[in-house]
């Protein structure tokens, strides 16, 4: 179903951390400052990836709470 604040939501859920280039970005980081631990850091990317996706949801639904019904950036 197409509410009036579903572009509002999308752009809220989609536009966030939660995607494989940041977690590459950083199990890089992460291993490049303690390079022995770098399978210990690599075991936890996904996870992070999980909770990222997460999160970018819970805003989303942060940000229907809030939303009066016209978006100024959305059109």
């Amino acid at each position: 179903m197409r509410t009036p604040g579903s572009p509002v939501f999308a752009a809220y859920a989609l536009c966030g951390f939660a995607h494989v280039a940041s977690m590459a970005i950083f199990v890089g980081g992460a291993a490049a400052l303690a390079p022995s631990r770098k399978w210990d850091i690599a075991s936890v990317g996904f996870g992070a990836l999980v909770a990222a996706t997460l999160a970018c949801l819970m805003t989303a639904c942060i940000a229907g709470v809030f939303f009066m019904g016209k978006s100024a950036l959305l059109g």
